[in-house]
């Protein structure tokens, strides 16, 4: 007979209790003693030992305080249901993938302590009752329960590993590489350090401080992550990020809307003007291309200079920035900064070589305005008031991820000129 009022007489051992008997019972003590010692039959105990294993753990992941995504994950059947509450595939539990299997239910494990890791993106996961769970305790659960969740997964550094098949693009030179790859899923865009005359560059961690100094001018910026990035035998440091593709967003460069409109940074146009108008008419020509406000547009542009007189970046072409297109809503929007990371002197692999600071400086400049960098900040501050376009920044902090003699030096300088 069912009892459907429940009555009857209550179990004597709490949820508690039924853990630590299961966790002695792997361990090899046999249901029998344990009964005895809980009181209970022994039918009863391995029941509700049976029922605490199959027992489905309900996991809302969050983006910004919202839940996005509802996983019931059974760890005893190793299957998983998910409801998708949002919009946009970045902001998914798996993205793209509307019926994913266990193993990649284990992926998402390791994207989610990624996400641990990055905590500017604000996803975390709620388990059950609205209670924060850590991963690694999840992940030591399911390993004694033997699910295959392995705890060694779980490093303080992201680690992704990568064949030739899954680089998009290896650039090369005479004397340099550098790797990038999408992961498996698409969700994060993961590249390595540069590699120059054989000499392994920081500038993964020029990604991390031009991150760093754009969240103190509150710039939007692709947040950088640093992470390890394996290659056949090998491994590079290298930073993560979102991947801004999976929302429908296309970059097109600069030098690609000028193409459109059969105009050129080449032309005399522009060679001939000062830094400050080469800045305008990049601005003129981002809106002139878009249907953007001028506004905007030289703002972004300032942005970028600014960053780029921060840490010394000479690496802004004409291909590395422009615009956002959003393919959903057919219109071009200002995008968030990305790729600052050749600066602090790690664009030259004989930065350790040069006997004095102005030698080192020698081959630092401001593209595409071809200016020095201590130059162009003043030329900036002479232009624009930008204690006004960045109030809540009144110093400049680095951090301590790069540490060399003329970096440092740098640093202290730019900092000096930045609080005139």
């Amino acid at each position: 007979m069912r009892n459907e009022r429940n009555a009857g007489r209550k179990p004597k051992v709490t949820d508690e209790v039924i853990d630590q008997a299961l966790k002695r019972y792997e361990k090899g003590e046999r249901i029998s003693n344990l009964s005895k010692e809980m009181g209970i039959s022994r039918q009863a105990l391995y029941k509700r030992i049976k029922g605490s294993k199959s027992k489905p753990v309900h996991i809302e992941y969050l983006v910004d305080g919202t839940v996005t995504t509802l996983i019931e994950a059974d760890f005893y059947k190793e299957q998983i249901n998910v409801i998708n509450y949002a919009s946009k595939l970045s902001e998914r539990a798996f993205g793209y993938e509307q019926d994913p299997d266990w193993d990649r239910f284990k992926k998402f494990l390791e994207d989610i302590y990624l996400k641990e890791c990055c905590p500017d993106n604000d996803h975390r996961l709620m388990l059950e009752n609205q209670r924060r769970f850590s991963l690694k305790d999840l992940a030591d659960a399911g390993t004694k329960q033997g699910y295959g969740i392995k705890t060694d997964d779980f490093d303080e550094i992201p680690v992704f590993e990568f064949t030739k098949k899954d680089l998009i693009l290896l650039r090369s030179d005479t004397d340099g590489f550098q790797m990038k790859a999408l992961t498996f899923d698409r969700r994060y865009f993961v590249k390595s350090q540069a590699v120059i005359g054989g000499v392994r560059l920081d500038d993964w961690a020029v990604e991390i401080i031009a991150t760093k100094i754009c969240d103190q001018l509150h710039i939007p910026c692709v947040k950088q992550k640093h992470c390890k990035f394996f290659y056949g035998s090998q491994s590079f440091e290298g930073v993560c990020s979102l991947n801004f593709e999976l929302d429908g967003y296309t970059f097109v460069s600069f030098e690609s809307l000028l193409s459109r409109m059969n105009r050129s940074s080449i032309d005399d146009e522009f060679i001939k003007l000062d830094a400050i108008s080469k800045l305008k008419w990049c601005a003129k020509m981002l809106s002139e291309a878009s249907g953007l406000e001028y506004e905007k547009t030289e703002r972004y542009m300032i942005d970028l200079a600014v960053l780029d007189c921060l840490v010394g970046n000479v690496d802004r072409h004409t291909r590395n920035f422009g615009l956002f297109y959003d393919c959903s809503k057919e219109r071009f929007e200002i995008p968030p900064v990305f790729d600052s990371g050749m600066g602090l002197f790690e664009h030259d692999s004989y930065k350790d070589s040069y006997k004095t600071f102005k030698e080192a400086m020698n081959n630092v400049y401001v593209a595409p305005y071809g200016e020095d960098p201590f130059d162009m900040l003043t030329m900036l501050k002479n232009e624009y008031d930008l204690k006004k376009l960045y109030p809540k920044a009144s110093h400049i902090e680095y951090g301590n991820l790069i540490n060399t003699e003329y970096a440092l030096e740098y640093e202290r300088r730019m900092q000096e000129l930045w609080q005139k």
